[in-house]
């Protein structure tokens, strides 16, 4: 069975990427504040059952309730730090303050500890939903802590009647009900999770080719452009388009030319560098992105690009029907928006289809 526990929790753990953590922090920051708001008046405002309890006790209890404003600040820690575990060490720290002055609370009441020990399952609950930003990690090493603190301050000293059995018997299973709840909460989040990214993939992936499609490039593209202009670093587009791609069509049928696209797509992928951004952005059209590039490098790349092309093998076509391409460069002038750069791109595919095809054009600055 612990085996078994085991490789449970291990398969969870390697499933919270840091990309996932930042996702659920993201989306979980105003929850886990606002429940660290609620904390800290809730355990200020239970002074009351101190005074119903033991109203001569509670006139000493006054300044330890105080104590639980502690938590005030969290909500804004919360919002401005993106570390998950240091923002889950630093509210676990500050819920141990708050338990451990509990315990001290109790202390100084009438048979606090038989009737306050109802208290502690405050901390079974609250923790857990305030830590729901956190990475699952954080929230079950959380609970196991709080839940030893009590026993802990009372074998110092601390808890003068404290009874551990009672504590245990009420308090454990509660914190195992705790953890069991936040373990199958993760799980769920992180289906939720590859949903989202599944879907999100499939919003911006043409399905033919695995590129980006045609929206994904034109977005990305005029961030490119954007940085270009405030950094002054070089940017060159390239549209790059399939020569006499109806003839292949018609001589060997759609399904040869979808093999062509994908053949030819995966030449792009594994030719360009890592930097680059290629979509297919249009039936036998593709543009590239290539940030830190001039005209002289941009024109190097589109003639190995070209070259490999001529290279490639598609099982449906005879060997010596080569496929070949035609690319129109543009290079990144002041003043140019993503849309200008774009047709003077597709200005010089023009050219280059008019003047043979299987050869590369490039605008260059009047």
């Amino acid at each position: 069975m612990l085996s078994g526990l085991k490789r449970l929790w291990l398969h969870s753990e390697f499933n919270e990427s840091a990309e996932l953590l930042a996702k659920k922090l993201d989306d979980h920051r105003q929850f886990s504040g606002n429940v660290f708001l609620f904390g800290a008046f809730l355990g200020a405002s239970l002074w009351i059952w101190d005074y119903v309890t033991d109203p001569a006790g509670a006139e000493e209890t006054v300044l330890y309730r105080l104590v639980f404003f502690i938590l005030l600040p969290v909500p804004l820690i919360i919002r401005k730090l993106n570390r998950p575990y240091l923002l889950a060490a630093v509210a676990f720290i500050l819920i141990a303050l708050t338990l451990a002055d509990y315990v001290l609370i109790l202390t100084h009441l009438k048979q606090g500890m038989l009737y306050g020990i109802g208290g502690f399952m405050f901390y079974m609950l609250l923790p857990p939903i305030a830590f729901a930003a956190f990475p699952l990690t954080a929230n079950v090493l959380s609970i196991l802590l709080i839940a030893a603190i009590p026993h802990l301050l009372a074998l110092a000293g601390f808890a003068d009647g404290f009874e551990h059995a009672n504590y245990a018997v009420l308090i454990w299973p509660g914190a195992a009900i705790a953890i069991i709840i936040q373990y199958f909460y993760a799980k769920d989040y992180h289906r939720r999770y590859r949903l989202e990214k599944a879907l999100e993939r499939l919003s911006y992936t043409d399905t033919l080719s695995g590129l980006y499609n045609r929206r994904f490039f034109m977005d990305t593209f005029r961030e490119a452009v954007k940085e270009a202009g405030e950094s002054s670093q070089p940017l060159a587009v390239m549209i790059a388009d399939i020569d006499r791609f109806k003839a292949i069509n018609d001589r060997y049928g759609h399904p040869a030319g979808d093999e062509v696209i994908r053949t030819l797509s995966l030449l792009l992928h594994r030719e360009l560098r890592a930097a680059d951004t290629v979509a297919r952005i249009g039936g036998e059209e593709f543009g590239v992105l290539l940030p830190g590039t001039g005209a002289k490098e941009a024109s190097a790349i589109a003639e190995r690009l070209r070259t490999a092309a001529e290279s490639l093998q598609v099982a449906q076509m005879k060997a010596a029907d080569a496929v070949t391409i035609s690319i129109g460069i543009a290079v990144f002038e002041e003043n140019d928006t993503a849309e200008t750069l774009f047709k003077k791109a597709d200005s010089a595919l023009y050219r280059a289809k008019r003047s043979g095809r299987n050869r590369i054009s490039v605008t260059v600055a009047d």
